[in-house]
């Protein structure tokens, strides 16, 4: 008989976890995803005195930017056009697959673009979202610009997470969200998600 109540209390307490454990999820996930959506609408075009834009990397296709990058540079690029006196950093290192850094292929797309190549700053050594924001802050500080007011390009899944990080870097920070493709975003708002929980840890 005692055996039997252990058995069913375990199986309870298991089921009782399973919950537990789905109830969290479904919370944290739905409370990130909507601040992660936030982000799809950060257009701050219009706000004044910026000292730099940094478009943050997305991979490449050998030297070629991808899709997604592409989309992220042609944002920045409209915005670099009509502020012509704004510089640029174009953050991201080299990673697998990828002839060259992604500040150097993004460097050339914006040149090819009729971005003055004087404009342009590479940050070549990042590999994820924070690196891409510490190592930029590194060069600013260098040229003695502490507490950079910035804008910041990336993709409209990532911007939220973007400028949760350079907030805590110290920035003061601005965004414009560039379009992302459709059929990607289930899998990018997944992945994202996950991002978030390590930022957030990361930060905390």
């Amino acid at each position: 008989m005692f055996k039997r109540l252990k058995i069913i209390f375990r199986h309870d307490l298991f089921k009782r976890l399973i919950v537990t454990g789905m109830f969290v999820f479904i919370l944290s996930f739905s409370i990130i995803e909507s601040m992660i959506i936030s982000g799809f609408k950060i257009n701050d075009t219009q706000v004044k005195d910026i000292d730099y834009m940094i478009i943050l990397g997305s991979g490449l296709r050998g030297s070629e930017l991808s899709i997604i990058l592409q989309q992220r540079v042609d944002t920045g690029i409209v915005y670099l056009k009509q502020h012509p006196d704004i510089p640029v950093i174009v953050s991201g290192g080299q990673g697998p697959g990828e002839d060259i850094p992604e500040a150097e292929a993004m460097s050339r797309y914006l040149v090819n673009q009729g971005i003055d190549q004087n404009r342009i700053i590479q940050e070549n050594r990042s590999t994820s979202t924070f690196e891409n924001l510490t190592f930029s802050k590194d060069i600013l500080q260098s040229k003695g610009v502490n507490h950079a007011s910035i804008i910041i390009v990336t993709s409209n899944y990532h911007l939220y997470r973007a400028e949760m990080i350079a907030s805590t870097l110290g920035y003061n920070v601005h965004g414009i969200a560039s379009p992302s493709l459709r059929y990607l975003l289930p899998q990018n708002m997944l992945r994202e998600y996950l991002a978030m929980i390590k930022a957030m840890l990361q930060l905390s």
